[in-house]
């Protein structure tokens, strides 16, 4: 029962960022004076730039929710550098891995981190637009990045998809599997299935698998 009120909690909150900014999750506790604090300053400084604590709650939020500049940054790795499709398919996503939250590690604002923070959010966009457009936003730019590296990856390796399939759906399987395995990064070092290997293995054969089962040898014209 105490599950079902805190869903209803949430719902009751989403709808109501639809008609007013509010800070929702982790951003509704966000407080002004440690902020300032962490630049020698004082509460006052954030309130008169913002208008108030919640003005400024809500505009924390509305920035960590979009990260298309943080997806922008994002440099895969360049086919030249390789001998082969596989590893230059291993190193995107070892990279990718890299990119995101580490269990344990130092708070920082790096792209893996607000990914991080935006979890906090995540259940508000069941019930709320305002959440769910930057997040899908996101989503679309970040698979729109992978096609065209494996487009240009394919190109170099004389490689095609497999008949049936696209660059979309496989840079959207990938994208899909990063921030599952990204979910794992945040609870562990290490593999959950296996003590003896890094976290970093799970997206790294789970990424080669999807990798090997889309591509094929492109025919000869």
């Amino acid at each position: 029962m105490g599950g079902l009120v805190v869903l209803e909690q949430i719902q009751k909150d989403s709808q109501l960022l639809g008609d007013k900014p509010i800070a929702v999750g982790p951003f509704a506790r966000l407080d002004a004076e440690d902020v300032a604090a962490h630049d020698g300053k004082t509460r006052g400084a954030i309130t008169n730039l913002f208008g108030s604590q919640a003005a400024f709650q809500a505009a924390t939020m509305a920035l960590a929710l979009d990260a298309s500049e943080w997806v922008a940054r994002i440099k895969f790795p360049m086919p030249a550098e390789f001998e082969d499709a596989d590893a230059w398919f291993d190193a995107l996503v070892a990279g990718e891995s890299a990119r995101g939250p580490a269990h344990g590690a130092k708070p920082a604002v790096n792209d893996g981190f607000l990914w991080a923070l935006w979890l906090g959010a995540l259940p508000y966009g069941i019930w709320s637009e305002e959440v769910a457009k930057p997040s899908m936003a996101e989503y679309v730019q970040t698979v729109g990045r992978l096609e065209e590296a494996i487009t240009s990856a394919l190109e170099h390796f004389g490689l095609a998809m497999r008949e049936g399939t696209s660059v979309n759906d496989l840079a959207c399987a990938v994208a899909s599997l990063i921030e599952g395995a990204w979910l794992n990064q945040c609870l562990t070092k290490r593999h959950p299935c296996d003590r003896a290997e890094p976290v970093a293995t799970l997206l790294r054969r789970g990424g080669l698998m999807l990798w090997r089962g889309a591509i094929v040898k492109r025919k000869p014209r």
